[in-house]
């Protein structure tokens, strides 16, 4: 073979979404219909919207179930057939071999498969890889010890090294560690946000509560981050974190509000603030 043999990264790419989109079809056909049928009885009974809710989750998991399944299947056992390639990859005339250049097991197909999540879970960065990597592989070709190559390319064949791209490889490096720190940054964040709104809930519960029987608040009591107290003029749930808000309800009082404290705002607990 005279010209290169590695397949380029956006004819792989013109072939993946290809296979998308048939990969899309068969859950959609099964669960869509049937979802569709289940809204359309439930909209039949009275006071359904929890059961709508529930009933629409369960189809979009089945839904999720089945597409992860097919995924599997269409790419493992196709890249693991006589052709090796998918529907997307014959057309573009392309397809998957091992470290000898041949052909490569159903096994060995799965985990290249699944590593394509971790692909996935970067951005899609491991994707990219292979536009400036030797022998242009992503990064799930480095893990299971694949290549795609041109359709004509054949067992005997050389897989000769081709240049890297090492400016572009250090900057997707530097790229995925950002993003991950982000992601990982931005999913302590919305725990937080949304942590905080169900703790001052229970708290506001339990103010009303210990309100009611005077004799629990004669010490303070701390409970679940908050500590509970009762004074002259009411009483107060201290969030003891660095929050910087308390829960009050007036004596006689049957709502709680939030205190804002050290210039805190209460915005993000759900709670009324006082006036």
């Amino acid at each position: 073979m005279t010209k290169s043999p590695y397949a380029g990264f956006w004819r792989r790419a013109a072939a993946f979404v290809i296979d998308c989109i048939l990969l899309s079809v068969p859950a959609t056909l099964i669960c869509l219909p049937l979802l569709l049928l289940s809204l359309g009885a439930l909209a039949q009974v009275p006071n359904s919207e929890d059961l709508a809710a529930a009933s629409l989750v369960g189809w979009l998991f089945l839904w999720n179930i089945l597409a992860a399944v097919s995924f599997w299947l269409y790419f493992a056992w196709q890249e693991s057939g006589p052709r090796q390639a998918t529907f997307g990859k014959r057309l573009l005339g392309i397809k998957v071999v091992g470290s000898d250049g041949g052909r490569i097991g159903f096994g060995r197909a799965t985990g290249r498969v699944c590593s394509k999540f971790l692909s996935y879970a970067l951005a899609y960065l491991g994707f990219i890889m292979a536009a400036c990597t030797n022998r242009k592989r992503a990064l799930h070709d480095y893990i299971a010890e694949t290549y795609v190559v041109r359709a004509d390319f054949s067992a005997g064949d050389d897989l000769p090294d081709t240049p890297k791209h090492l400016v572009w490889l250090a900057v997707l490096t530097a790229l995925a560690a950002l993003l991950f720190t982000f992601g990982m940054i931005s999913t302590i964040i919305n725990a937080e946000a949304t942590a905080e709104p169900e703790l001052s809930g229970r708290a506001s519960v339990r103010l009303l509560q210990l309100a009611s029987q005077r004799s629990l608040l004669a010490q303070p009591l701390e409970e679940n981050g908050f500590t509970f107290h009762r004074n002259m003029d009411g009483y107060r749930a201290i969030r003891n974190t660095e929050a910087g808000y308390a829960l009050y309800l007036p004596p006689g009082g049957n709502k709680v509000c939030c205190e804002e404290l050290s210039g805190n705002s209460c915005t993000f607990t759900g709670i009324e603030a006082c006036y």
